[in-house]
């Protein structure tokens, strides 16, 4: 039994992570209509951004992350007005389906990038948050990271999924990826408020990148694979219901942790494979209606 307790911890610290970053896709796309595909870039910035600043400039931890989160928001603030904004409320604006994609996939391989130039290729991390041995109770063993992480999920999608439905402000953010034009005609500033979500969601992301590091440690292009099981987590959410991307997310990686125990080497292959069994099974779990032949 303790052997599928730890592999359900270690599941659920993984999942937490995914939990997070479909959080994070789903949110900004229900509130502004952007698919970020940059999310999991922003984790790397935040991990790899405040362990630089902390051995570049020997500041204190807590100075390092607040300057690297500082400098992730100013960032992300100024790629909405530089980039985005143009694109969604320029002449071009109804060519929407560019800017999803073109758009934040540009900026993933931006930071991608910058990280590879500023950061190396080795693996870091920072220091953990939390440090100590790992907790032990019942024959399981937990990392005290992996703890910051499952508790941090479940707070961020509680409070989202809330701020969302019952929050005046959260509904006016509802409201302008529903119905751009509606929300306009009513008098909600959807370019103030899109600016706003895409700078929160990237300092989320960064955050907890900074949490899961001591975990995984990351390299520049660490990002990518957690953002992509992240986008799979939002999109069987139907990138509208923060709540079941953080359940999915989980779901996610309770299945990585069980398939690595029957085999570690095709672990991620026989995961995508469930994935997309399910998808074809059910396609309307991805909020799509297929489409009957006559």
């Amino acid at each position: 039994m303790s052997t599928w307790g730890n592999l359900t911890l270690a599941g659920l610290t993984a999942g937490g992570m995914y939990a997070v970053f479909a959080l994070c896709f789903v949110t900004l796309f229900r509130t502004a209509g952007v698919l970020n595909l940059a999310v999991g870039d922003f984790a790397m910035l935040g991990a790899l951004g405040s362990d630089y600043v902390l051995e570049t400039y020997h500041t204190g931890f807590a100075a390092a992350i607040a300057i690297s989160l500082v400098a992730i928001a100013v960032f992300s603030y100024a790629y909405d007005r530089v980039v985005l904004r143009p694109a969604l409320e320029g002449r071009r604006s109804t060519e929407t389906i560019v800017v999803i994609f073109f758009f934040t996939f540009a900026l993933s391989f931006f930071i991608e990038g910058v990280g590879k130039n500023l950061f190396g290729v080795d693996v870091r991390s920072p220091p953990p948050l939390w440090p100590g041995p790992a907790l032990s109770f019942w024959g399981l063993h937990l990392e005290k990271a992996g703890a910051l992480v499952m508790i941090l999920a479940a707070v961020c999608g509680i409070a989202f999924a809330a701020y969302l439905r019952f929050s005046l402000r959260g509904k006016a953010l509802s409201a302008c990826g529903q119905d751009t034009f509606g929300a306009r005609v009513v008098g909600i500033r959807q370019s103030q408020y899109r600016a706003g979500m895409f700078t929160a969601m990237a300092v989320l992301a960064a955050i907890f990148g900074i949490v899961i590091s001591p975990i995984t440690g990351f390299v520049y292009t660490t990002g990518g694979t957690l953002g992509l099981f992240g986008l799979i987590g939002a999109a069987f959410a139907a990138f509208n219901r923060p709540g079941r991307a953080v359940i999915v997310g989980l779901a996610i990686g309770l299945a990585e942790s069980y398939l690595g125990e029957f085999s570690t080497q095709y672990q991620d292959t026989l995961l995508y494979g469930a994935l997309v069994a399910i998808i074809l099974i059910r396609p309307q779990i991805l909020g799509i209606n297929p489409i009957r032949a006559a």
